[in-house]
């Protein structure tokens, strides 16, 4: 299984792949890597992923938090059903929503 993370310009970071605990580890580093490097708000698109396990949250929550540490804020795009029900179980169901609706439109 194999994830990905394609960083460009534009405050745009990609994930594809499977989000999950093999691939947690690599993800974690890049996503951290690819915040620092940028300057402005983010917006994390996940149109990519195609399955996605409790790791796709956290790095979710990792990116938001990371941000706010910088001054910054996250917004996400394409968020896959799965992890909004996830976050439904976890109680982060509207704060979630809330990153998906702040993000850019094309």
């Amino acid at each position: 299984m194999e994830a990905r993370l394609v960083d460009s310009s534009d405050g745009r970071i990609c994930l594809e792949g499977v989000l999950d605990f093999s691939t947690a580890a690599a993800l974690h580093d890049q996503l951290l890597d690819a915040l620092r490097r940028g300057s402005g708000n983010v917006e994390l698109d996940l149109s990519g992923v195609q399955h996605s396990n409790s790791v796709g949250l956290s790095l979710i929550l990792l990116a938001a938090r990371e941000l706010a540490t910088l001054g910054r804020q996250l917004s996400v795009a394409s968020l896959p059903e799965g992890l909004h029900s996830m976050a439904g179980v976890c109680g982060l169901d509207d704060w979630l929503s809330g990153l998906a609706g702040s993000a850019r439109q094309p």
